[in-house]
């Protein structure tokens, strides 16, 4: 029960990012702009900028990583600076927004809790 829970919510997940990181470049689901100056400011100068394809290359690539079993732990530490990045953001100057960045979010802090095994031999020094 655990591994198809485990499975599900990562498969999710990495579907879902490897969709939102799709949609940067496609632009098949509308996005409306945040209503902060600060924040279409700030998204103005990224979508111009090399960082809007880095951040969808890292999307899709770690939505991918994190779908496959093997390599869950690293699809989970390429998408960690990424999501810390959209839940700052969103924070700071697009709380109310679409709402869409909560269900990702919820997904990989739970997420968490499923890599806590692997993430712990990561860090053991044998």
């Amino acid at each position: 029960m655990k591994t198809t829970l485990n499975n599900a919510l990562f498969g999710f997940l990495g579907l879902l990012m490897v969709i939102f990181g799709l949609n940067k470049f496609l632009g098949f689901i509308p996005v409306e702009p945040p209503a902060d100056e600060t924040a279409q400011k700030f998204l103005g100068t990224m979508f111009t900028s090399y960082l809007f394809v880095v951040v969808a290359m890292g999307e899709i690539v770690g939505g991918i990583l994190i779908a496959i079993k093997r390599t869950r732990l690293l699809g989970w530490l390429l998408l960690a600076p990424i999501v810390f990045n959209i839940v700052a953001f969103h924070v700071a100057h697009d709380f109310i927004g679409n709402g869409i960045w909560l269900l990702p979010t919820a997904l990989f802090i739970v997420g968490i809790f499923f890599l806590k095994e692997e993430s712990l031999q990561l860090l053991k020094l044998k």
